[in-house]
């Protein structure tokens, strides 16, 4: 076992919790946070998550083993303003031998530390031989990671946008039927 057991599952309770602030150059036109930043924000959270796992860049190096994203979808909820301060969460919703399925939460905090949904994002990661460069099942001791981090999620509430499509509802467009 490559992972720390106890170190995953506290983290799996916290929903592998990091936090951040928003920095005046991810602002944009409008003045609130750039949509590209949302992207790497939960980008460095879903890092977070992996390396916890122990699938870190020294683990990707000895291995030549990544995951690479398939999919992404980000809903964005609430502006964040220069300098707010968010928490992001992940949730692993699902895996098989080749994908994982992680759903991520952020929250902008107020001055007065309430907090608003600000974003959310859904990925579809898959597992890859840096050597190949094609899909090949997670390590056995990934996989291990992930099931511990499944004890603690697999009774967690199904996020509601989780899984679903992008679009007009019906009858709504002016071009399409």
């Amino acid at each position: 076992m490559g992972f720390d057991a106890e170190v995953v599952r506290k983290a799996a309770e916290s929903g592998f919790e990091t936090r951040g602030t928003v920095l005046p150059d991810w602002i944009d036109y409008n003045g609130h946070m750039n949509v590209a930043y949302y992207l790497v924000a939960f980008d460095t959270g879903l890092d977070f998550f992996v390396d916890v796992l122990k699938f870190d860049a020294e683990a990707r190096k000895r291995t030549q083993m990544t995951t690479m994203t398939l999919e992404g979808h980000i809903q964005y909820l609430g502006e964040l303003m220069e300098g707010q301060p968010y928490r992001l969460q992940n949730q692993l919703y699902d895996y098989d031998s080749k994908r994982m399925h992680v759903a991520q939460t952020m929250y902008g905090i107020n001055e007065d530390g309430s907090e608003f949904l600000s974003a959310t994002m859904e990925w579809m990661s898959l597992s890859v031989s840096l050597e190949t460069r094609r899909s090949a099942p997670f390590r056995e001791e990934v996989l291990e990671a992930f099931a511990a981090v499944w004890d603690v999620h697999k009774d967690w509430e199904k996020p509601a946008w989780v899984s679903r499509s992008i679009g007009l509802p019906p009858g709504k467009s002016l071009v399409r039927p």
